[in-house]
């Protein structure tokens, strides 16, 4: 593998390795949506199989991380994938491995097709013993058969192989740390980071150039593939696991409580979609952004939800968004998907509100119920008592009201929204009250008419800029760095960037890529 290795830093245009502070090489297993993506790119055939592989496995919310394993479960699953995908690549070959002749030429015509696929399946150059190994399976595959048949064989063995599942992050030093990612690792590195997918040809001839050593170049080529419609889906897809709300997707309400949830569902899973890509991609915007909008992508019915109009009256669009600025809403965090991910199947959830609110904007540390040993049985049902009055025992029980006095605030400005999202104003015959007063030692603290004021200013607030990067970092390391130095030694990076880039997703990323911190790793 052609690459830095132990070659002086500054031979490659960045700072001298670093000893400490730096992530650990390691190799990662593929997620499930990266895996087909991967398909798709190597061989031209859209693959949605692996999205129903079971799910994968989150660290911090993020399913990007070190934590995917390949257990029997997985292998079984990714076994008949690769099988499905390989019969479907037979109907293809004149645009995967053409062969004017198979019969007098398939095995010269098979040498051919392996000097192009594996490479680009393994994301690096393949060895002549790889190449060797395959092309054995390959005749295998077409004795007493096909060229085709070989040619399956070979694309399904290659599909359930290690270099096709794990991305590495090894570097080719002599000694084991610290150590310089190859080109073809930063490629790789950089290509999944930013669109979910392998290397474009440009990058991949970037990395047989070496010229990702150098930041700027780097730099260039992340500036070039932000610009990919592919960008926008992998930076919603990184702020929606941030908030949880790609979750939308798997959650289930009451339907004799919600019995419009399950027909809204997928137009709250598209406005979330829609809403961050508009922001943040389209827009250019700000983390701030997202909690200040006051207008929605909404599709139409969702939208009537949001306006309280009826059903087939008109909605007016501007640009494609329906304005909010008659209602009370404000941003993601009044947005269906959230309201309907923290809230119980049959009734609101304050407590879970308010804990995400304060851990995901704010880094906020909400302890677990179990580590302090206290009662984790919510208030019981009454129907006498709004779910805000049946809460207030929490303040009232020493053992809670450490926490929930952080807590409850946050979660009761919602209470104006019911489990899916919908206004409401009353609750068992009882007025909503939704305002509240927060003194956690926050900038936001203060006091809320609702969940609407409490958006606008957390917006403003110094929390949320800092903890959205470390949350970000996180996702873009694509491991739990909570307490590691490379965290403590991005967020130095992140602070020192101008004050008007500090929420932009675009200029985190493109600050911590051409960094020696993208290319370095210490000891696994």
């Amino acid at each position: 593998m052609a690459g830095a290795g132990a070659v002086p830093a500054a031979a490659n245009g960045g700072a001298a390795l670093a000893t400490s502070g730096s992530l650990p090489a390691r190799i990662r297993r593929l997620t499930n949506a990266e895996l087909d993506a991967s398909i798709t790119a190597l061989l031209g055939v859209e693959s949605k199989l692996a999205s129903t592989f079971t799910p994968d496995t989150r660290q911090t919310g993020f399913t990007r991380n070190d934590a995917q394993r390949v257990d029997p479960v997985f292998m079984t699953q990714l076994d008949a994938a690769a099988k499905q995908v390989a019969s479907a690549a037979k109907g293809k070959l004149d645009q995967l491995a053409p062969c004017t002749d198979p019969n007098a030429g398939g095995e010269a015509c098979a040498r051919t097709f392996l000097a192009s696929f594996l490479p680009r399946a393994y994301r690096r150059p393949a060895t002549p013993r790889e190449l060797d190994a395959l092309f054995s399976l390959y005749k295998v595959g077409a004795a007493g058969a096909t060229y085709a048949d070989g040619i399956a064989v070979v694309i399904q063995a290659v599909l359930e192989s290690p270099g096709f599942l794990y991305v590495t992050e090894l570097g080719d030093a002599p000694t084991p740390a610290p150590t310089r990612l190859t080109d073809h690792e930063i490629a790789t590195a950089l290509a999944y980071l930013l669109t979910g997918a392998p290397a474009d040809d440009a990058l991949q001839n970037a990395a047989k150039a070496s010229q990702l050593q150098q930041p700027e170049l780097r730099k260039q080529h992340a500036q070039r593939l932000l610009m990919q419609p592919a960008a926008a889906a992998q930076i919603a897809r990184m702020v929606q696991q941030w908030l949880g709300i790609d979750r939308i997707a798997d959650t289930a309400k009451d339907s004799k409580v919600y019995p419009d949830f399950e027909g809204l569902r997928p137009a709250m899973q598209k406005e979330a979609d829609t809403f961050v890509s508009e922001v943040l991609w389209k827009q250019k915007g700000g983390i701030a952004e997202l909690f200040t909008a006051d207008w929605t992508p909404a599709e139409d019915a969702l939208a009537r939800m949001y306006l309280n109009l009826q059903p087939g009256a008109q909605i007016n669009r501007t640009d494609g968004h329906v304005s909010l600025s008659s209602v009370r809403r404000r941003g993601i965090l009044n947005q269906a998907a959230f309201l309907s991910v923290y809230a119980h199947a049959h009734e609101t959830a304050p407590v879970l509100r308010g804990v995400n609110v304060l851990r995901k904007v704010a880094c906020f540390n909400v302890p677990a119920p179990t580590s302090l040993n206290v009662n984790i049985v919510p208030p019981v049902q009454d129907p006498n008592k709004t779910t805000r009055e049946r809460f207030a025992i929490h303040s009232k029980d020493p053992a809670c009201a450490a926490c929930h006095t952080n807590i409850d605030p946050i979660g009761f400005s919602f209470e104006w929204l019911d489990g899916m999202g919908k206004e409401r104003s009353m609750e068992n015959n009882h007025p909503i009250d939704s305002s509240s007063q927060l003194h956690a030692g926050l900038s936001f603290d203060g006091n809320y008419t609702d969940s609407g004021a409490l958006s606008m200013q957390i917006a403003q607030s110094t929390e949320l800029a800092s903890c959205f990067a470390r949350h970000l970092y996180r996702s873009a390391a694509a491991r739990n760095t909570e307490g590691e130095g490379s965290e403590t030694a991005y967020m130095q990076q992140a602070q020192a960037l101008p004050a008007g880039v500090r929420g932009k997703v675009e200029d985190l990323l493109l600050a911590f890529i051409a960094s020696d911190l993208f290319v370095t790793r210490g000891a696994p």
